[in-house]
């Protein structure tokens, strides 16, 4: 367990290098077979069956312990950011596999990371040379009393580092290049129009039959549409039955769901599926229940009729719910940022999993393999919430569509906080240097954007404080919340 060199000097931990300028304490190496991490980390079944699925493999693990912060002794021999950082030195992968890192703090916040060159720049990690550096932004991370808690990715308590390595043909859907995370999504998350009732909305479903769409188009439907990385299984789970029976009773059985491409095809592009699944001549009334990026599939559904190839079909949209909707974007302009972005995600179900934190982790993995293996194209789903991206200006812009639409949006802090969901908060505001709910900016759901639709007010607007501890995924499981959906959509 060798000690860590405040001045900057390379120590070696097994077949790493680690260069921590500034900071004490000891690194030691841990074993890479799965099995031995999960009993030293006690990493979750859901982390290692989206490492497995995705054919990841854990190259190095280092564990620093001990480590304090020396005022004042950094910087003659620095790392290659400004500010106190762990410069970590790998061997490279190979040609035929790609390499990305894995950051967990004393507090349990995970940061991922692509490799650079010496200029600081993202780098690609396959080719020429012998070893690949990363860089980590650091900080001494306070934990809670015991020193050590659980969440999906990892004991903490310490600095863990992993170094994990793919391979850069899949298996299943070939080689990662720009149209991969589109193949990844067909074989993996196709389209689907599906059935959605109160006995099958936690489940995969059959898609809707000939009788279904019949069904539908007896009166007003609620369709509900999920959000990145998701499917709608997954992203309802923690919807009481009660709830779902409620609506039910509302629209009389008239329930449905719209699974779809979230990395690689933009909200219109999604819209448009919707509408060729429906059949021809349907005529078909919504008010859509929609979470996070589904909002903007919803939009397009509501304001871009005249791009939506609805030929002899008619589709109106009603009433929108927005629960936590990036209707101003999120922040995803380059690599940097899009790490930032999975960064997010990564954190939201490691601190608070449910029952889709599988489909958000193969999500992450898939768009961190593109980066990875310096892809930067075929992932326009993810490109169109941008602020002001060409996606977002045209949405944003003009009035049509006649539906009323609604918002639930959050300034998330916990109820009782303690040193790790302080950390867990302070990443996600350092990200956005904005309240938000650990995943889309707080007022970017309601407020003025270009768009006639917004901003939203009270009594279309239940807006919740830190207070409330209603995080990105909270709304479904919280009383007040579900109280004001169902008083919305049962508006005459």
């Amino acid at each position: 367990m060798p000690p860590l060199n405040p001045n900057g000097l390379p120590v070696a931990v097994g077949r790493v290098t680690l260069r921590t300028p500034g900071l004490e304490g000891s690194a030691s190496e841990l074993p890479t077979a799965a099995e031995a991490v999960r009993a030293r980390t006690l990493s979750s079944e859901a982390f290692e069956t989206a490492l497995t699925t995705h054919g990841f493999e854990r190259q190095e693990v280092v564990e620093i312990t001990g480590a304090r912060e020396i005022p004042g002794a950094v910087e003659t021999r620095g790392t290659r950011f400004d500010g106190p950082a762990i410069e970590v030195e790998v061997p490279s992968p190979g040609a035929t596999f790609g390499q990305l890192l894995l950051y967990t703090d004393e507090a349990g916040v995970c940061t991922w990371h692509l490799a650079r060159d010496a200029e600081g720049r993202v780098a690609d990690t396959r080719g020429n040379g012998t070893t690949r550096t990363y860089l980590i932004r650091r900080a001494v991370a306070a934990t809670d009393a015991s020193g050590a808690t659980r969440g999906v990715l990892g004991l903490v308590g310490s600095k863990l580092l992993q170094v994990l390595v793919f391979p850069l043909i899949d298996k299943f859907v070939g080689k990662i290049a720009q149209n991969y995370a589109e193949k990844w999504e067909e074989h993996n998350r196709p389209y689907q129009v599906r059935t959605f009732t109160p006995a099958n909305y936690t489940q995969p479903a059959d898609s809707l039959s000939a009788a279904d769409w019949a069904r539908l188009q007896g009166g007003v439907a609620l369709l509900f549409v999920h959000g990145t990385f998701g499917r709608a299984a997954g992203a309802f789970p923690t919807l009481p039955v009660a709830r779902m029976q409620e609506f039910d009773q509302l629209y009389q059985g008239r329930l449905l769901a719209f699974d779809h491409f979230t990395i690689s095809h933009d909200p219109l592009v999604n819209a448009q599926h919707f509408v060729r699944a429906m059949p021809a001549g349907a005529k078909l009334e919504l008010d859509i229940f929609c979470h996070s990026r589904g909002g903007l599939v919803s939009r397009a559904l509501s304001e871009r009729a005249d791009e939506l190839g609805l030929g002899d079909r008619q589709l109106t949209v009603r009433r929108l719910v927005f629960v936590a909707s990036p209707n101003a974007g999120c922040v995803l302009a380059d690599p940097d940022y899009m790490t930032h972005f999975v960064d997010r995600y990564t954190n939201w179900v490691n601190f608070l999993p449910s029952s889709g934190v599988t489909d958000v982790l193969s999500g992450v993995l898939t768009v961190l393999k593109q980066l990875a293996a310096g892809v930067l194209g075929g992932m326009s789903g993810l490109e169109s919430m941008v602020p002001q991206g060409p996606f977002l200006k045209k949405l944003n812009s003009g009035n049509s569509g006649s539906g009323r639409y609604y918002a639930l949006s959050s300034n998330y802090e916990p109820k009782n906080p303690d040193l790790k969901a302080f950390a867990r908060n302070a990443l996600m505001d350092q990200i956005f240097a904005a309240e938000n709910d650990l995943v889309v900016p707080t007022a970017g759901v309601w407020d003025k954007n270009g768009s006639g639709h917004f901003p939203l007010v009270a009594p279309d607007l239940l807006l919740f404080g830190p207070q409330d501890a209603i995080d990105h995924g909270g709304f479904f499981a919280d009383e007040a919340s579900m109280t004001q959906v169902m008083t919305w959509l049962s508006v005459p």
